[in-house]
């Protein structure tokens, strides 16, 4: 049978060497050229529908026009006669044509359009494969019926040659074969990350007809064949949703209240640029008889990726808020801890030791601290509460005891921008306290919170007492609009100095006048 497949490729490769075989070489030179020209066009032209009914009309008419000029020069030289548009010349190029034209249609039409539509994206090696099938049948056409060469012989010679190879090729087509049933079952795509049954584990960087490539965290390549992802287990970091959770778990002594911890817990998730809102971030009491109480935090990020930096970041803002309210992690149930120093006992922040953490206070005296804790109003907000309304008129500021807000303003075309999150030992309203301006900005509740009031007639009497509070609680002002306004720039008219100073005298003349009233 392989004798009989390779004295049928001679036959066929004789027929070339006649005049007829020659015209079909000069057809096939028409399509090449075609090929050339159409690839000059910009690929957002190709890519239109438009293009392609322009290509149905005039890609017969290039042939024509190429064939014609081809013909006429033969026959000078007196080597053709015959019917023209019979001619190998015209006929091999158009059913080439047809070819081309059916596959580029298929994609245009069918692939990126319908499908694309129903959002389903047709595997590269299918659309290969039936580019290679449309093609092959184009050239079976011209061997059959444009030089009348009986192909049924060939084609079963062929199918044996072909059995043969396979049996060589097993391992490789196994692959080929794989690769197409997971480009059509998709457990994964480009840009995914997975993680194999053998441990290896990265991006996806390419699924090609043989192989997968995986780049690793270790920034190398792992290429995998085809045919052992097919029949491994596959976890897929990246599906089905556009989030990742994740959880962990910490201990903390068991004195310390578990509301504490949790709301702690939740305002460092919250602060964290990599943790979602939504899902929200849910902290719980995970093992109450171990010693310390282990919690579970459970919160989302956008990506697989992002988990180290969320899970690190976290933790930070949790070390910075517990270090704060006079506690920290615990040391495992295993473990030993000897510490010297004073102990003490984690409780609630003192309204004037919180006060300290205020930066705009820092002129005042810890008495001062003291009797604006002692006459400033508790309030206390569930999520989603308005605190305060941009615009509307006010003389007091807010000093955040626990909790987080966030600070938005009303756009023109009826959106919201946020501008903030404050959390703990953070405020807001300063500029109507200190200068009566109306609300510059909404603030609404973020999670339940607890915050204090100091309003201007707590203020005016430590005002009235020490007037050089205006110039130094002013200068502090001050300084933040420096920092807000990068005044600091290469565009500044004059020095960082300057403008400190003009803006100091206008917050304390401002200030003044607001006390005076």
């Amino acid at each position: 049978m392989l004798d009989t497949f390779v004295a049928r490729i001679l036959e066929l490769a004789e027929v070339f060497l006649t005049s007829r075989g020659f015209h079909g070489l000069i057809g096939l030179v028409i399509f090449v050229l075609y090929l050339i020209a159409f690839l000059q066009v910009p690929p957002a032209y190709r890519r239109a529908h438009a293009t392609w009914f322009v290509e149905l009309l005039l890609a017969p008419a290039f042939v024509f026009l190429l064939g014609s000029v081809a013909v006429i020069l033969v026959s000078l030289t007196g080597a053709y006669a015959g019917n023209w548009f019979l001619s190998p010349v015209f006929t091999v190029p158009l059913l080439l044509l047809t070819a081309h034209l059916f596959n580029r249609a298929s994609r245009l039409f069918i692939w990126d359009g319908v499908l694309a539509r129903k959002s389903k994206v047709v595997p590269r090696i299918l659309r290969n494969v039936l580019d290679v099938v449309v093609y092959t049948a184009a050239i079976y056409a011209i061997l059959s019926f444009v030089y009348e060469q009986p192909m049924t012989g060939f084609v079963v010679s062929s199918g044996v040659v072909v059995g043969v190879l396979g049996l060589a090729l097993q391992p490789i087509l196994g692959d080929v074969i794989a690769g197409i049933s997971l480009t059509i079952e998709r457990p994964f795509a480009a840009g995914d990350w997975i993680e194999l049954e053998d441990g290896v584990m990265g991006e996806v960087i390419s699924l090609d007809w043989r192989a997968t490539e995986i780049r690793t965290w270790n920034n190398t390549i792992h290429v995998v064949p085809n045919g052992k992802i097919a029949g491994a287990s596959i976890h897929n970091y990246d599906r089905p949703g556009d989030c990742y959770g994740f959880w962990f778990y910490l201990s903390v002594d068991r004195s310390i209240a578990p509301e504490l911890v949790r709301r702690l817990l939740l305002e460092a998730a919250l602060k964290s640029d990599y943790i979602l809102d939504e899902p929200s971030p849910v902290v719980r009491v995970w093992d109450a008889d171990r010693h310390p109480i282990q919690y579970m935090v459970f919160v989302h990020c956008l990506n697989y990726r992002q988990n180290f930096a969320a899970k690190s970041e976290l933790l930070q803002n949790a070390w910075g808020l517990f270090t704060k309210s006079g506690f920290n992690f615990s040391a495992s149930a295993q473990d030993i801890e000897v510490r010297r120093g004073r102990t003490h006992e984690a409780t609630e922040l003192e309204d004037a030791v919180l006060l300290k953490e205020v930066s705009l206070l820092e002129p005042l005296t810890d008495e001062e601290r003291s009797q604006l804790a002692a006459d400033g109003v508790h309030h206390r907000f569930k999520v989603g509460d308005r605190i305060i309304s941009e615009g509307d008129n006010g003389s007091s500021m807010y000093i955040m005891l626990s909790g987080m807000v966030r600070i938005h303003r009303k756009l023109s075309d009826g959106r919201k921008l946020e501008l903030a999150r404050l959390g703990t030992y953070d405020y807001f309203g300063e500029m109507s306290l200190l200068t009566g301006e109306s609300r510059s900005a909404s603030v609404t509740a973020h999670t339940d919170c607890s915050v204090l009031e100091v309003s201007k007639d707590s203020f005016k009497p430590l005002m009235d007492k020490r007037p050089e509070l205006a110039e130094e609680i002013g200068r502090i002002m001050a300084e933040r609009r420096l920092k807000s306004e990068l005044i600091a720039s290469e565009e500044r008219n004059v020095s960082v100095a300057q403008q400190l100073k003009q803006y100091t005298e206008a917050f304390a003349n401002s200030i003044r006048a607001f006390f005076k009233k």
